[in-house]
């Protein structure tokens, strides 16, 4: 099931992809030095604009996936914390469990 639900949503969005790529084939020019503008002399690339969309997709991605990995910080931190308590609880109890030497264990 799990499967079939993955295929179900992937196959749709490689075609979207595809179709993307397809009616976006053009080349752009990037320049990557804002000052110099479209001077020839400016740094610049020439790319299909598909290459651009995705590129900026993965960075979108990427980037959102840095974000909610560190806003969840603080509550990775309490699940951490409440963990080695559940530990050192557990040990409280098997300690205060346990008959003190030289006396029989009481069985209700």
């Amino acid at each position: 099931m799990k499967r079939f639900l993955k295929l179900l949503f992937l196959v749709p969005l490689a075609l979207v992809a595809v179709a993307v790529a397809v009616a976006n084939r053009h080349p752009v020019i990037i320049y990557l030095d804002p000052l110099a503008g479209p001077a020839p002399e400016g740094t610049q690339i020439t790319v299909s604009l598909f290459i651009v969309i995705f590129v900026a997709i993965m960075v979108g991605v990427i980037f959102g996936g840095v974000v909610t990995y560190l806003e969840q910080g603080r509550h990775r931190r309490a699940a951490r914390r409440a963990r080695a308590e559940v530990v050192s609880l557990r040990a409280q109890v098997a300690r205060l469990s346990l008959p003190r030497p030289g006396e029989k264990r009481k069985i209700p």
